[in-house]
């Protein structure tokens, strides 16, 4: 009889650098282009506004340190610019997050389509599990697994 684990000769065990291989997947340098031209999009508009904004506060200033104004003007003028800036912050916060919602709704059809790759090349090779080696000492040893990168490439047609 064989000495070791008896079940360890019944698993097949695979594995790959998945970030590795989203990075060649041709999908991903298209969404990131499409992902930067809706970044700049979203951040020229916020500029706009915010140098708007501060050329209306140099104005103010200007106004107010020449005695153009009075009290109740600069009362108003002050409330006006503080909530145009609070405005201005809530669009900066929103410009992340329809970046980030973007950024997902580019990437969700990308790792699907890899994940499904990844998938077949298990079933169609009899791999028990296919590990990701890109994450940080998630593999301490690889001596009874296969690289099954190649394998994955070629069902993505890379």
């Amino acid at each position: 009889m064989a000495s070791g684990n008896p079940l360890a000769a019944q698993n097949k065990y695979g594995h790959m650098n998945y970030g590795n291989l989203l990075e060649q997947v041709p999908e991903l340098e298209k969404g990131n282009t499409q992902l930067e031209t809706y970044r700049n999009q979203l951040i020229k508009q916020g500029k706009e506004r915010a140098t708007k904004w501060e050329k209306d506060v140099q104005t103010f200033q200007t106004k107010a340190q020449a005695g153009e104004m009075t009290g109740l003007q600069i009362k108003q003028a002050e409330d006006k610019l503080g909530k145009e800036q609070q405005a201005i912050a809530a669009l900066e916060k929103e410009v992340v997050d329809k970046i980030t919602k973007k950024r997902d709704e580019i990437l969700k059809p990308i790792i699907a389509k890899v994940n499904a790759a990844v998938q077949a090349v298990g079933k169609e090779n009899g791999y028990s599990m296919i590990f990701d080696s890109s994450l940080y000492n998630f593999i301490l040893s690889s001596e009874d697994t296969d690289d099954v990168t190649p394998l994955v490439k070629k069902k993505l047609g890379l």
